[in-house]
C-alpha cells in the first residue's frame, strides 16, 4: 500500500481512494504563454510517477490537467505587460487563441518526449467560464462570497479553516498579499472570484454581475469538479502553488460544495539551475528544446530527476545532465547485453530469484516515491550475478514507474553487419595472446562502426551503441 507525504496533514499518509479501484487526480497544468521550462516539467514528472505507481497497483486513474489560456489581470496591468497571456499575444502579434494553441501543442510535445503519460482530459480555462461563474454564484448563495460593483470576492474570514494547507493563518497574513490594496474588499486577504471588466478590455465574458473575467484560483475549482466530481483523491502541483493558489482553491471549493475537497495534496520542490531559482530574468529557465539543441535527449533529463526525491530541491547543471546521459546509456548497454544470456529459467525459478529485488524496489517506490533509492536498486541489479533473463524481466517491471522506455531494449538484437563480425574475429587472437594494444585498436574500430564491445565470461559480443550517447555532440564536453 503506497504512502504519500500529504501537504495537508504534514505527514506520510497511507493511500486509499474514495471509490475502490478508482483514483481521481488533478494536476495544475501550464499557463500557455511561453514554452514550459524544465523546472515546470520536473513537477509534471512527479505527478506522472504518482499515476504510474497507482496504475501498477491496479487502480484506474482518472487524471485531469488544466490548460490556463486566459489572462487574469486588470487593464492597467495588461498595459504594463504584467498579464503574461495577453502580453505574449501583443508581443507576437497573434490572438490569445493562437498563442494558447501554439504553446499548448509545445507543452504536449514536451510531455510526450519525457514519456509523461497523457492526462485523460486537458480542460482549457476559456472553455469553462460558465462553470467558473456557477461556482462563484454558489459561493455567493452560501454566504462565502460577496459582490461589489460587479466584482465577486471570497470572504476569507467566513471560512474558518483558511490556512490549513499552507499554515498561513488569517490573523498573521499581511494586507495586500500579492496584489495592490483593493478598496472594494472587506478585507485585503479576500481574493477575487470574478472581476468586473474595465473600459477598453477586450477579453471578457457576460455574467450575472456584468461583463468581466475570472480570478486566478476559480478556474481549477471549476474544471477539476467538472471532470472529477466534487471530492478528489489527489491534487498535485509545485510548492509555489501552495499559497495562495491551492489554499484559495481549497477554501472556495469546500465553501461551494461542502465536505473535503482533496484528500492528498502533493507538491514537488523547486528545480534550481546553477544554485539559483529558475527565472527568465536570470537567463536560466531552460526549456527541453534548448537541452535537445545541445545534444541531450529528453529522457536524460527524466533520469536526472529520478536521482533526487521530489520533495528535495534538485540543482540542475549541464555537468549533471551529462552524467545522467552517460548513466542512461550505460544502463541501456547493460540491458542489451542481458538479451544475449541464453540461460533459461522456469516460472518458479524466475519468481524465486526475482522476489527479493521486486520487494526492495517497490518498497522504495511505495514509500513516498523514493525513486533515487529505486534507481539505486536497478544499478545493484545490473552489477549482480542474477541470470540475464531475470534481469530483463525485472527491468520491464520496474520501468512501469521509471518511464525510461527500457522495455523496448529487451527484445532480440538485429544481426551484426559482416564487417563488424570480421573485426570481432580479428580481435579474438590478439586478445587471447595478451596483445592488448592490438586488441584495443580493433575494439575502437568496432566502436567507430557504431557498436560497443562487451567481453563476457562466455563470449565477446558487440552491442549497438546508444544513439543518445554521443559525447562529441555535447557542448562543453
Amino acid at each position: 500500500m503506497p504512502r504519500f507525504f500529504n501537504t495537508l496533514t504534514r505527514r506520510k499518509d497511507e493511500f486509499t481512494s474514495r471509490e475502490p479501484g478508482v483514483v481521481r487526480m488533478y494536476t495544475c497544468g501550464p499557463t500557455v504563454y511561453r514554452y514550459a521550462h524544465i523546472g515546470n516539467m520536473r513537477t509534471y514528472l512527479m505527478a506522472d510517477a504518482v499515476r504510474r505507481l497507482l496504475e501498477t497497483q491496479g487502480y484506474r486513474v482518472e487524471h485531469a490537467k488544466n490548460i490556463t489560456d486566459v489572462g487574469h489581470m486588470r487593464q492597467d496591468m495588461v498595459e504594463r505587460g504584467e498579464d503574461k497571456m495577453i502580453a505574449a499575444a501583443l508581443k507576437e502579434g497573434k490572438t490569445l487563441d493562437e498563442i494558447a494553441a501554439f504553446y499548448t501543442e509545445a507543452f504536449r510535445s514536451d510531455e510526450t518526449k519525457l514519456n509523461i503519460l497523457p492526462a485523460m482530459v486537458f480542460p482549457k480555462a476559456t472553455e469553462h467560464v460558465p462553470q467558473m461563474i456557477d461556482v462563484a454564484q454558489r459561493l455567493v448563495d452560501r454566504g462565502y462570497a460577496y459582490v461589489v460593483d460587479g466584482n465577486v470576492y471570497f470572504d476569507v474570514a467566513r471560512y474558518e479553516k483558511y490556512g490549513q494547507l499552507s499554515g498561513n493563518q488569517l490573523g498573521n497574513l499581511l494586507q495586500g498579499v500579492r496584489v495592490e490594496v483593493d478598496p472594494l474588499k472587506r478585507n485585503q486577504t479576500d481574493f477575487a472570484l470574478w472581476k468586473a471588466a474595465e473600459p477598453g478590455r477586450m477579453v471578457k465574458w457576460p455574467s450575472p454581475w456584468g461583463e468581466g473575467f475570472p480570478g486566478w484560483h476559480i478556474e481549477c475549482s471549476a474544471m477539476s469538479t467538472a471532470y472529477l466530481g466534487q471530492q478528489l483523491d489527489i491534487h498535485t502541483g509545485g510548492v509555489d502553488n501552495i499559497f495562495p493558489h491551492h489554499e484559495d482553491e481549497l477554501a472556495q471549493s469546500e465553501g461551494a460544495f461542502g465536505g473535503q475537497f482533496v484528500r492528498y495534496w502533493m507538491h514537488g520542490q523547486h528545480l534550481l539551475a546553477d544554485g539559483l531559482k529558475m527565472a527568465k530574468s536570470t537567463g536560466n529557465s531552460y526549456t527541453l528544446s534548448e537541452l535537445e539543441a545541445q545534444g541531450f535527449e529528453p529522457l536524460a533529463f527524466r533520469y536526472l530527476c529520478l536521482t533526487a526525491h521530489y520533495r528535495s530541491r534538485l540543482n540542475f547543471t549541464f555537468q549533471g545532465l551529462r552524467a545522467a546521459l552517460r548513466a542512461l546509456a550505460r544502463l541501456r548497454t547493460y540491458i542489451r547485453s542481458w538479451t544475449l544470456d541464453e540461460r533459461r529459467l522456469t516460472p518458479e525459478e524466475l519468481d524465486a530469484v526475482s522476489a527479493p529485488w521486486r520487494r526492495r524496489f517497490w518498497g522504495h517506490v511505495e514509500d513516498d516515491l523514493r525513486l533515487p533509492d529505486a534507481i539505486g536498486e536497478v544499478w545493484k541489479l545490473a552489477d549482480s550475478d542474477l541470470p540475464g533473463p531475470a534481469k530483463l524481466d525485472l527491468v520491464r517491471d520496474f520501468d512501469r514507474v521509471l518511464g525510461l522506455d527500457l522495455a523496448r531494449l529487451t527484445g532480440p538484437l538485429p544481426p551484426l553487419p559482416v564487417h563488424v563480425r570480421g573485426l570481432l574475429e580479428q580481435r579474438r587472437e590478439p586478445r587471447d595472446r595478451g596483445h592488448y594494444p592490438q586488441a584495443d585498436a580493433l575494439r575502437e574500430s568496432v566502436r567507430d562502426s557504431g557498436y560497443e564491445v562487451r567481453d563476457t565470461a562466455g563470449a565477446t559480443v558487440a552491442l549497438p551503441r546508444d544513439p543518445a550517447f554521443a559525447p562529441d555532440k555535447l557542448v562543453g564536453t
